[in-house]
């Protein structure tokens, strides 16, 4: 949760720090994304387009902006023009930020296949970034391939073993093949039990789901 206070002190900051250097591109893209996550998206993303404008002749500036602006749009639920700005960031430090943003938002919209193809370029970009591998484990599981599903699952428990989503996810899977007590969902209830009694209606359904799945 954001902490309004803070947020409009941060506002004001970067308001009076662009005002003293109209070059400080960085506070343009901090402010555009403080104004994002205090759901300003209005003014987010007409800062983030004029932004844009200003900046089009500096690369280094244009490719933050260009993946702030992707963030405002993820964040309105546009995941189309979302995807149109994530697409054009090269930038070697963004993009596989920018190419797992893509996977998610293909996966908001349930088109499950082309965000496979976006997971599965994010983990061969970075393979130890757990959360990219819990992404494409989602993703596998929403295709119903559970083998695929448990490798990725797995290899974010290589990572990171305390890692509550990736033990939840294998959890899952692990219930879906009959073994409804497993390690999997203890270590995901010890982690964050809280978490874990929100989620336990999700595993029901998503546990008749697949088993529904695998029977047809």
């Amino acid at each position: 949760m954001v902490d309004e206070n803070l947020a409009q002190n941060d506002i004001k900051a970067l308001v009076t720090a662009i005002e003293q250097d109209a070059d400080n591109w960085r506070a343009y893209v901090d402010l555009v994304n403080v104004l994002a996550a205090t759901e300003n998206l209005i003014e987010a993303e007409e800062l983030a387009l004029k932004s844009l404008n200003l900046f089009e002749q500096n690369d280094e500036a244009h490719e933050h902006l260009l993946y702030a602006t992707g963030n405002v749009y993820y964040l309105a639920g546009d995941f189309n023009n979302a995807n149109r700005f994530f697409k054009e960031v090269t930038n070697h430090h963004l993009q596989h930020d920018a190419t797992m943003m893509q996977a998610q938002s293909w996966y908001n919209q349930k088109n499950f296949n082309q965000a496979l193809v976006y997971g599965l370029t994010g983990v061969e970009q970075v393979p130890k970034d757990e959360a990219a591998q819990i992404m494409l484990g989602n993703i596998w599981l929403s295709l119903n391939d559970l083998e695929h599903a448990k490798g990725a699952f797995n290899q974010a428990l290589v990572v990171n073993e305390k890692n509550f989503d990736a033990n939840f996810g294998r959890g899952l899977i692990a219930a879906v093949e009959g073994q409804l007590e497993n390690e999997w969902l203890d270590n995901a209830k010890e982690i964050n039990h809280e978490k874990y009694q929100q989620q336990a209606q999700q595993l029901d359904d998503l546990t008749q789901l697949l088993n529904g799945r695998i029977d047809e």
